[in-house]
């Protein structure tokens, strides 16, 4: 394959969630399910209400019963077990939530009522009956919670259904490596000609915002030899393994080839898109070795159930604006993708409030900015490492490939990142 391709983000996005499959269901109890993804749907296993129950606190009457006034024979609460039926001319104190006793088809809110010891008048009548109905809500055997993420909500349902553990997905596991002789970890001396490490921090932050189950590796110097080996020790221990920096054409960008060394096949190297043309995407099997690791060496055994998983393996330029972009149109989709989830970006097509000029539309470009009178504003933007102007962002706007110009006013596809 040739060292890049120019592919299109939806191109590339199709190849990344190619033939994807989820992992094993499992058991986890209640209290750790939120953000999880469900294995299957769930059905109702009580009905709700359970029973004819109270929505007000007042008195219970009969409906055909239009007594000038009522005997109070009786009072009931949420959670008591029995419940005074009551006759012509009688009436029950009712809480919100308690059975509706025998007899009573609507309940009068206490503040349409007036109360002389045991004696209760209706002062202003009411048309409805107060009265949630057994089963209204859903029924035994009906769906409960699709397969999706489960959000607080879910797992209210969940629980007053009685679920103390549900089946999820398995969290996909994430490593992050950063790349490169020039960065640095924060917290040591920086040359004059060093930066620190952003985009370890910054990629394993949104991994971690994408649900995964993450390990920052840190940064590996632009050695081949170190560089493979750390790759094949992550690929041993996680789904996903993102790198950035080493993904292009110079001559210490060792990425492509220490991946090729561990039996990567590089499914895509190179995107026409602005920024992140280097981006790599390559997947290998398990069981695929490379010769770094001897197939015939002493406590190395495969598992034949394990030929059908995959190792991910993402190669993102260097610089952090083009990581936050790729993250945001291929990798976050994937780890959803991984969980059994579907990932629906948050965008719309939006007006421009200034007009927009370039010079080489070659590519799809991502460009950072934010709304207000519900237009479109672009941000002071020097380029991919730029990595404070997307603190500011609350969208990426896209200007197709192909397109030098634009009117305000023109619509743009926008994605939301917060």
């Amino acid at each position: 394959m040739k060292p890049h391709t120019s592919l299109t983000p939806e191109e590339a996005h199709a190849r990344v969630l190619q033939g994807i499959t989820p992992g094993p269901e499992e058991e986890v109890p209640l209290r750790e399910a939120l953000h999880r993804v469900l294995a299957r749907s769930l059905p109702a296993r009580l009905e709700d209400p359970r029973f004819n129950k109270s929505a007000v606190d007042g008195f219970g009457v009969r409906a055909d019963d239009y007594s000038e006034e009522y005997i109070l024979v009786g009072s009931v609460t949420a959670g008591d077990s029995s419940c005074p039926a009551i006759g012509p001319g009688e009436t029950v104190r009712i809480m919100t939530g308690a059975r509706v006793p025998p007899g009573v088809e609507q309940v009068v809110k206490f503040e349409n009522c007036a109360v002389e010891g045991d004696r209760v008048r209706i002062v202003e009548p009411e048309r409805i009956t107060n009265i949630a109905l057994q089963g209204e809500n859903i029924r035994v055997g009906d769906p409960l919670i699709t397969a999706r993420r489960l959000l607080p909500a879910d797992i209210g349902v969940l629980a007053a259904q009685g679920y103390e553990t549900v089946p999820v997905r398995p969290r996909p596991r994430v490593a992050v490596i950063a790349t490169g002789d020039e960065i640095y970890p924060a917290g040591t001396e920086l040359p004059e000609t060093g930066i620190f490490d952003s985009n370890s921090y910054q990629l394993a932050a949104y991994a971690a915002d994408a649900f995964a189950e993450v390990t920052n590796v840190g940064i590996v110097r632009d050695d081949l030899e170190h560089l493979t080996n750390v790759l094949e020790d992550a690929a041993a221990r996680h789904d996903v393994v993102i790198l950035s920096g080493g993904v292009s054409m110079g001559d210490l960008d060792f990425v492509p080839e220490a991946l090729s060394a561990i039996g990567t096949e590089i499914v895509f190297h190179g995107l026409a898109m602005k920024p992140g043309r280097p981006t790599l995407y390559g997947e290998r099997r398990v069981g695929e070795q490379s010769s770094v690791r001897d197939r015939g060496s002493a406590g190395h055994t495969e598992n034949p159930a394990d030929k059908d998983q995959v190792v991910r393996f993402f190669g993102l330029p260097g610089n952090p604006v083009s990581t936050a972009v790729q993250f945001e149109v291929l990798v976050r989709p994937l780890l959803w993708a991984l969980e059994g989830a579907v990932y629906t970006p948050r965008d719309a097509m939006l007006p421009l409030a200034e007009p927009f000029r370039r010079r080489n539309t070659d590519r799809h470009e991502f460009l950072p900015g934010y709304i207000r009178d519900g237009q479109v504003h672009s941000l002071r933007y020097t380029g991919s490492g730029h990595l404070t102007a997307i603190t500011g962002a609350t969208l990426f706007y896209r200007i197709d490939q192909g397109v030098a110009a634009l009117d305000a006013g023109q619509d743009v596809y926008v994605r939301f990142i917060r």
